[in-house]
């Protein structure tokens, strides 16, 4: 509290009210505050002053009544602003009398407390009205009692201190120790991991960055030549386990390991089915994992090839059904394609008793085929032109459906072939007719001849493949008598249509006809452009050898006989030999139940009686003739018979 003595504090106001000086006081600082003050003040000027203000004050009172209310709403203005300054006044007084206030009570607190220990210096600030009514040292900031701390309290203190210390230090090296074996842990795992990243990529396995995710490490196993769905998704990331080896994420693929399987069924029984690996473990080398990735890959890009290629082979009854494509072959043999998964092995139906195994020759081949799509592929990316690429009409699909079924007739075709001629040669030799004879021979420009004199390139092996896959021939030479051959050659195709045809040739394919005797054929019997199938071939070449065996009969009984007269001859009744005597033998060799059988029948009159009688020779030679044929011609002419 502030005490009567002191002296109020106060500030000048700036005058309100009226503008002119209330006493004389003022009106002097007003006249100092001027220019020059009361130097060079004098009456005259003063009057002179006086008059000038009441002459303008004149004329003022001559203005009309607008200038009056100006006047009013000025003094207005001037009293409001007044009536606003005093209030802030005393708003301000107010103010500065509270913290005034303030201050001194907080003076007095801090004099009272101070006032037990340093009772003159805390006299001189304390109030007197606060010193009468309280009095001094009433307040005090002094201990009322010493600490009872002693050195052994000290001494245990610092050691607590020194334990919590030891036990910390011991906690930081325990954490030290177990980030060095987990790092120790984790360098033995990231060792192990990236040896086998190191293994397959030694191995020729690409390992890069996934194209989404460039933080994870994966691995190529797929083929770049393949179709777009497969070749970005035959990628799999090395993901670490727990234990340091690589888990193959193959999630893309499908999770499991698929295999095309073909199975051979005569009559609704499975004579021949294609093995199925077995299943790799999850624990097996990464190499073998990414292997079997890879296998399965390719084996669903094969199933989708062969897929798109069944659609459109409906006419080379291929039937495709979702899970199987079928291709029948025959009425009794059917071949039937699947996508088989891996989990369990299935022997059951396997038969090789008969060593052919046809089953898994065509399960290797699809598979080469599918390849060999890849490699063309390279060669028109990398080789032709982009505007070549977009007019290849073999593009749309590949040709692994047809390779096959082309390969598969072509051979059934040339064995039928093989047979019919076996057959043929067999029941000539049974007739008497040593010369016959047939044999195989290298096709004319044959994917082995002159492939040491060219230089090896891709593009070359690349075509050295397509004609050994494509190039379908077989040439047969058949002899009937020294100089009646006929060349027929085997040719399978693929494009534009698929099938086998026989062409027949009476030419030496690879010497000049210069130097051999001419073909009786020639002029009696030449071939046809082609034959579409088998049947037309066996027919062409057992007509062939009735006319040569007919015309090798008539000239060797004219000779032997010394009759001119005796002939051969083509007729409507057929083909054969005759005399002027009435005596017709008529020659003919007819395939019956896939046997060749050599046919002699003889018409002759003696003692105006007509007489006939048939000869047989069959390739078995079971229930045949015992003489040759010509030795009969030869009786029959000189009339034994």
């Amino acid at each position: 509290m502030a005490g009567n003595n002191q002296t109020p504090f106060s500030l000048r106001p700036w005058p309100t009210g009226d503008k002119k000086p209330q006493n004389l006081a003022e009106f002097i600082s007003r006249v100092n505050a001027q220019p020059s003050g009361f130097r060079n003040l004098d009456e005259a000027q003063l009057r002179r002053e006086i008059q000038a203000k009441q002459q303008g004050m004149l004329e003022e009172d001559g203005v009309d009544g607008s200038d009056e209310e100006d006047d009013d709403d000025d003094d207005e203005v001037e009293e409001v602003k007044g009536k606003t300054a005093v209030v802030a006044r005393e708003e301000f007084l107010r103010n500065i009398d509270f913290a005034h206030q303030s201050a001194m009570l907080a003076l007095d607190s801090i004099s009272l407390l101070l006032s037990k220990e340093n009772p003159v210096q805390a006299g001189t600030t304390l109030s007197p009205a606060l010193r009468d009514l309280v009095g001094i040292g009433t307040l005090g900031a002094s201990k009322l009692r010493e600490p009872n701390i002693t050195e052994a309290q000290i001494q245990d203190d610092i050691s607590v201190a020194t334990g919590w210390r030891v036990m910390g230090i011991n906690d930081m090296v325990d954490s030290v120790l177990a980030a060095a074996e987990r790092l120790e842990k984790e360098i033995e795992l990231e060792i192990k991991y990236w040896a086998d990243v190191l293994a397959v990529s030694d191995d020729g396995w690409t390992v890069c960055a996934l194209p989404q995710e460039s933080h994870i490490l994966g691995i190529r196993f797929g083929f770049a030549e393949s179709a777009a769905e497969f070749r970005n998704s035959s990628i799999a990331p090395l993901i670490r386990n727990d234990d340091g080896t690589i888990k193959l994420g193959v999630g893309k693929v499908g999770g499991g390991s698929q295999r095309i399987r073909i199975t051979i069924k005569k009559n609704g029984t499975i004579i021949d089915q294609s093995p199925l690996p077995g299943r790799i473990p999850d624990d097996a080398p990464l190499k073998d994992r990414v292997r079997e990735a890879r296998d399965t890959i390719f084996h669903q890009e094969l199933w989708y090839e062969l897929n798109r290629e069944a659609r459109i082979l409906l006419a080379y009854n291929v039937y495709y059904d979702g899970p199987a494509i079928t291709w029948k072959q025959s009425k009794e043999t059917e071949f039937i394609l699947t996508l088989e998964d891996l989990d369990e092995q299935d022997e059951t139906n396997a038969n090789y008793t008969k060593g052919i195994r046809s089953s898994t020759a065509a399960y290797s081949f699809l598979q080469f085929l599918l390849f060999q799509s890849h490699r063309q592929n390279y060669h028109k990316r990398t080789s032709l032109s982009p505007s070549v690429r977009q007019t290849d009409p073999n593009t749309s699909t590949y040709n692994i459906l047809r390779c096959l079924i082309s390969r598969f007739e072509y051979f059934k075709n040339s064995a039928d072939l093989d047979s019919h001629l076996d057959k043929l040669v067999h029941t000539l030799r049974h007739a008497g007719i040593s010369t016959a004879l047939y044999t195989v021979l290298p096709p004319p420009n044959s994917p082995g001849s002159g492939i040491t004199q060219v230089r090896h390139t891709p593009t070359t092996e690349l075509l050295w493949v397509q004609q050994l896959v494509f190039n379908l021939v077989s040439l047969y030479t058949f002899h009937i008598t020294p100089e009646a051959r006929i060349w027929c050659y085997s040719r399978g195709f693929v494009r534009p249509f698929i099938g086998t045809y026989f062409t027949m040739t009476l030419k030496h394919p690879f010497t000049d006809n210069k130097d051999l005797p001419p073909n009786p054929l020639e002029s009696v019997y030449p071939p046809a452009d082609y034959c579409a199938n088998v049947q037309e071939a066996v027919y062409y070449l057992c007509q062939a050898a009735v006319r040569v065996v007919s015309q090798k009969l008539a000239k060797t009984a004219a000779e032997k006989l010394a009759d001119s007269n005796i002939q051969w001859s083509e007729t409507i009744a057929g083909i054969g030999i005759k005399n002027n005597k009435g005596k017709d033998v008529r020659v003919d060799i007819d395939a019956v139940d896939n046997k060749i059988v050599l046919t002699l029948k003889a018409d002759w009159q003696a003692d105006k009686t007509s007489h006939s009688r048939t000869w047989t020779w069959k390739s078995e030679s079971q229930n045949g003739e015992d003489e040759s044929i010509e030795d009969i011609v030869l009786k029959l002419m000189r009339g034994d018979i």
